[in-house]
């Protein structure tokens, strides 16, 4: 890819995170539910992290006339498997099991994971077009960021829609050893 197409696939990217963390931060003021609230301010926190990464990216590019390597940006690298952990024990004491669903919850978290969906077909088709290794090794981070974004959608979800067997699946290890 020249630079105009990493300037302009950054602009694009951008636009795509920007959107992403209005609707975050929209869903998580609306939400009453604990851990989604949690979860959608988690996910609104990262896309503005996201879009600093993509802005530099641009800059970057912009300047030198070649997409820059990882190392350069040095983006935050946030522990989405830790952080998720975070967010369920902090949230998981203060949510009933009774009270876990929130069935106002599901437009949102279906669009939620539409955005992470589009997200991450658009890195996805960036990275096969990708010509260089540094091109390769963002879309290759940024895709593995939109994919933990799902999945702690997804993980968060069904814990919300269906508490026991969330437990279950959790705790099923135990049983087949």
């Amino acid at each position: 890819m020249k630079v105009a197409d990493v300037c302009e696939v950054m602009e694009q990217a951008i636009e795509m995170e920007e959107d992403a963390q209005h609707f975050y931060q929209k869903a998580a003021n609306e939400a009453s539910n604990p851990l989604a609230k949690r979860t959608f301010e988690a996910l609104s926190e990262w896309e503005v992290e996201h879009r600093k990464v993509l802005q530099e990216v641009f800059e970057k590019a912009e300047a030198t006339g070649s997409c820059p390597t990882i190392s350069e940006l040095d983006p935050e690298q946030v522990a989405m498997i830790e952080e998720a952990e975070d967010i369920f024990k902090t949230a998981l004491s203060d949510v009933e099991e009774s009270v876990a669903h929130d069935p106002t919850l599901d437009g949102a978290y279906s669009t939620a994971m539409e955005k992470e969906r589009k997200a991450i077909r658009f890195y996805q088709e960036k990275l096969e077009e990708a010509d260089t290794e540094n091109e390769r090794m963002l879309y290759e981070f940024l895709l593995g960021q939109e994919r933990s974004h799902l999945n702690l959608l997804a993980t968060t979800e069904k814990y919300l829609n269906d508490t026991a067997y969330w437990h279950f699946e959790q705790e099923h290890w135990i049983v087949t050893g």
